[in-house]
């Protein structure tokens, strides 16, 4: 028996068909590859991957080149890793990226193809578990993806400052792959209790730069102390591998807890409320 599932996008609403009985009608495995379909069968997800890597490839080249001529104009001797500009564009590029997680909850309420969702995976929890590990995996190609078009277009801009060392290179971008699945997984648990796009990107804007941005131009030590344990702190910290005020590996765990505190409310919404 075949299920129709809403396409949970505004473009294209074209029926998508969930092949259950293959899976399990409602199970796990059926709602992981219900949830694969819809992702891939609209047009929103190919505009937002392709806008990340337009952005990425316009941005990290432009902060390199304005990086390396600000050095040899101050005469400044230093090598810069060649991965470093991804780092520093992926603040920006990262909302193509929350705009496709976040698409993936948020429209389904705005369609109200949710309801479809739901009597296919009347457990919510398992809803909100597929739709995370559907983007988890995804985003993370992505973000190495976008890390690595950072860097080809950034080293020939760098000159003698490039530091090619590869050593540094591969850490920061497989861990740019990690920071952005993590980003689409609490994209995805805000979008489960917001259930609207724009109080989704607000809010998701406000944890990842408006609230960064307003505590960095202020002194006080709380404040700096509380910047950083942002996500967005600690996503520069995961993918440059400092350490100060930590490394990588409490940068991780930072991250991990923002995204389990997202989906952990964001279930709980989905629990409490009607479809």
């Amino acid at each position: 028996m075949s299920s129709a599932i809403t396409n949970p996008t505004g473009t294209g609403r074209e029926s998508v068909l969930a092949n259950t009985s293959s899976y399990g009608r409602g199970r796990t495995a059926g709602a992981v590859a219900a949830e694969w379909t819809k992702l891939w069968s609209v047009r929103a997800t190919w505009w937002c991957l392709a806008g990340s890597v337009v952005l990425m490839g316009l941005f990290a080249p432009a902060l390199g080149g304005s990086m390396a001529n600000n050095y040899r104009t101050d005469g400044v001797d230093t090598d810069v890793p060649i991965a470093h500009s991804s780092v520093m564009a992926m603040n920006l590029v990262q909302f193509a990226i929350v705009a496709l997680a976040m698409l993936s909850m948020t429209t389904e309420y705005s369609t109200g193809s949710i309801r479809t969702t739901l009597q296919c995976v009347p457990v919510r929890g398992r809803m909100l578990f597929a739709k995370s590990a559907i983007i988890a995996p995804v985003m993370f190609v992505v973000g190495i993806a976008l890390a690595v078009v950072g860097t080809l277009t950034t080293t020939p801009l760098l000159f003698e400052y490039a530091d090619t060392d590869m050593g540094k290179a591969v850490p920061t971008i497989l861990t740019a792959g990690v920071y952005v699945a993590l980003v689409g997984v609490f994209a995805i648990g805000v979008g489960a209790a917001m259930r609207s796009a724009v109080g989704t990107l607000t809010t998701v804007f406000m944890v990842l730069a408006g609230l960064p941005g307003a505590l960095a131009v202020s002194n006080n030590d709380i404040t700096q102390k509380i910047l950083d344990y942002l996500p967005s702190t600690a996503g520069q910290h995961l993918m440059d591998g400092g350490t100060d005020p930590y490394g990588r590996s409490a940068a991780l765990l930072i991250l991990l807890v923002w995204v389990a505190a997202a989906q952990v409310v964001g279930y709980i919404v989905l629990s409490k409320r009607d479809a």
